[in-house]
């Protein structure tokens, strides 16, 4: 996809990344199935990883960002309706998101009991399903209507603030 303002090619490039970490997470829950993982594999330990780190930084900067920077100028213009919508999914996905984050870094300190490990596929199961449908929500309406609401003056501001707080 390709958008005239630079904020929303971020937010979509953002999308982009999110759903290679989602799929690899999906990717590394189906392998294990019911089986708790090797924590000694690197491969297990990567996706581990990745997904705590995106979750604490890259998805929850990237919720705020909209929050604090999109949404009030949407409901200005009259999208609150979408605006409503997409905040109460954040409001939803991001408890979720941050146990995922905290179980996968004890995880790889302690590794998964059996307990925990069916936990965490519950989890993560019921999140790549809700952020992989709220990301196609946003790519299809939120971020159209980002890009025709900004004029280039603010759509170069806001590109900073947004590469400023990555």
């Amino acid at each position: 996809m390709e958008f005239s303002r630079r904020t929303t090619q971020i937010l979509y490039e953002d999308h982009c990344a999110t759903t290679v970490m989602l799929g690899a997470l999906e990717n590394m829950i189906g392998g294990a199935g019911r089986s708790v993982p090797d924590i000694g594999d690197a491969q297990i330990r990567k996706v581990l990883e990745t997904t705590a780190t995106a979750i604490d930084h890259e998805v929850r900067d990237h919720f705020a960002f909209e929050e604090d920077e999109l949404f009030t100028r949407l409901e200005e213009d009259g999208e609150s309706g979408i605006v409503d919508l997409l905040l109460e999914e954040h409001k939803i996905m991001l408890p979720i998101g941050q146990q995922i984050s905290a179980s996968a870094k004890a995880a790889l300190t302690v590794g998964f009991s059996e307990e925990g490990w069916s936990e965490f596929r519950a989890m993560a199961g019921e999140f790549i399903e809700h952020l992989q449908a709220h990301i196609l929500k946003e790519d299809a309406a939120l971020l159209p209507l980002v890009d025709d609401l900004l004029d280039p003056e603010t759509d170069m501001q806001l590109a900073e603030s947004h590469s400023q707080n990555q």
